[in-house]
């Protein structure tokens, strides 16, 4: 039988790490002018990222009113209780398994007035392949999507699924918000697709865009290698 370290001490000593390397990063944030627009259509908005960029945006939006969906498996919960030190909300569950609860819960969530973030290539990809979950959630609970993504100069990028980059310490950091979107309560299934792909397409090409600007080219730049 596989042992298991304690979720709490390693989540303590995960979330000390990424202060220890916040605090040294040179953080820019970009587009806020685009989370106004989106607070104009909907007081509470849900951020869409990619799994993989997850960790600097842990660190860039810590103690910000949002609540995190994260599966219950072991890693999930880990990330889950990590972020909770950071000053995050944890929902247990996935969109995609045993979808309708967690959607229901996630839209008590943002009717109670917290924002949701959501990893919408998650829990294991395919990676850079936006799920339904965002685009449902906006459809039933009239919330805008913000894509937001990050990148960095100087980073380790890491061989999972998700390609999970964490920043190196001094790094300069950049997190940009996209252009804000919204499924209406009516959208039929082939409007839903098209908005999702529409969100996909945003965040994806934020992304490319922010990793050619920072000077990475070629595989470094997303979608990386096997995508």
């Amino acid at each position: 039988m596989k042992i298991r370290p304690n979720a709490k001490v390693v989540s303590f000593l995960a979330s000390l790490m990424i202060r220890l390397l916040g605090v040294t990063w040179r953080l820019e944030i970009r587009g806020g002018e685009r989370l106004d627009r989106a607070r104009k259509i909907s007081e509470r908005v849900i951020y869409a990222f990619w799994h993989g960029r997850l960790l600097a945006l842990s660190w860039s939006h810590r103690n910000r009113n949002v609540h995190v969906l994260a599966s219950e498996h072991y890693d999930g919960d880990l990330m889950g209780k990590t972020i909770e030190w950071l000053g995050f909300g944890h929902l247990k569950g996935s969109t995609t398994r045993g979808g309708a609860r967690a959607l229901r819960e996630l839209k008590g969530v943002l009717a109670e007035g917290c924002d949701i973030g959501l990893t919408v290539d998650g829990p294991k990809g395919p990676r850079g392949r936006v799920q339904q979950g965002a685009t449902e959630l906006s459809r039933l609970a009239s919330c805008a999507v913000v894509p937001i993504t990050d990148t960095a100069k100087g980073r380790k990028i890491f061989g999972s699924w998700d390609r999970f980059q964490i920043p190196v310490p001094f790094a300069k950091v950049i997190v940009e918000y996209g252009e804000p979107l919204i499924v209406p309560g009516t959208a039929g299934a082939e409007e839903r697709e098209e908005l999702r792909i529409e969100l996909e397409k945003r965040l994806g090409d934020l992304t490319s865009r922010l990793d050619r600007e920072i000077g990475y080219r070629g595989e470094d730049v997303w979608p990386h290698e096997d995508s």
